[in-house]
């Protein structure tokens, strides 16, 4: 064989390995973009963060899963095989997807000015899946077999404390002046707008509101 052919199949084969490189799927919390920032036997929650331009790797949801937005953004996305399909995020949109048996292989891409912020929470351990719980006093969303969903406006926020309860996201939307008191724990912390926060199993609550601007809260509740 002569020099450039030896140079020819090298530079082909170069080619077809980086081409598999991109095209390669990864588990979502092993996506770059999806940071596992809280994870232990009930939940992974991955803050998603894709820059203006970006787009994630293919990669592949199999875990149910509950999600927000925390961004008005532009984004597309492809299902690995199908077209690109556009769609313009709302922060506050909640859904939840079991991914079984249709696991879902896809990638995002941000064709806007602004980041797009979501927060992807795997549900690994129901909390007490035998045991029938009602909904807490708070406008549901949804409720499926593995958790509720809440969102509160200002005037749906009392001082009343919850208790007894399973593990709880507390997603701030938007707005400010809300703190969450919990009491077993002597714990009191400012809610921040896109930001979340972990109430363990069994903890004491309650939320204290000032000021009298518009407030979105989200809250996900395991059974």
């Amino acid at each position: 064989m002569d020099n450039n052919y030896n140079a020819r199949l090298i530079t082909i084969i170069v080619g077809l390995f980086i081409v598999n490189v991109i095209n390669a799927q990864v588990p979502v919390r092993e996506e770059p973009r999806h940071h596992p920032v809280l994870v232990n036997k009930y939940i992974r929650l991955l803050d998603v963060w894709i820059k203006p331009g970006d787009t994630t790797q293919f990669h592949i949801h199999a875990t149910p899963s509950l999600f927000v937005i925390l961004s008005n953004t532009n984004t597309v996305s492809q299902i690995k095989g199908e077209g690109w399909q556009s769609g313009v995020s709302n922060p506050g949109t909640t859904w939840y997807r079991s991914f079984k048996p249709d696991v879902l292989v896809h990638r995002v891409a941000n064709i806007d000015t602004i980041p797009f912020h979501v927060n992807d929470i795997e549900i690994l351990s129901s909390y007490h899946p035998e045991k029938k719980t009602a909904a807490l006093p708070f406008p549901l969303l949804f409720e499926n077999e593995k958790a509720f969903a809440y969102q509160l406006k200002r005037g749906d926020i009392t001082n009343n404390t919850i208790s007894q309860r399973g593990p709880i996201i507390v997603e701030l939307i938007s707005g400010d002046g809300i703190r969450l008191h919990q009491s077993n724990r002597k714990i009191a912390t400012n809610l921040q707008a896109g930001k979340y926060l972990y109430i363990e199993p069994g903890t004491s609550f309650n939320f204290m509101v000032s000021g009298t601007g518009e407030v979105n809260l989200v809250l996900f509740e395991l059974k």
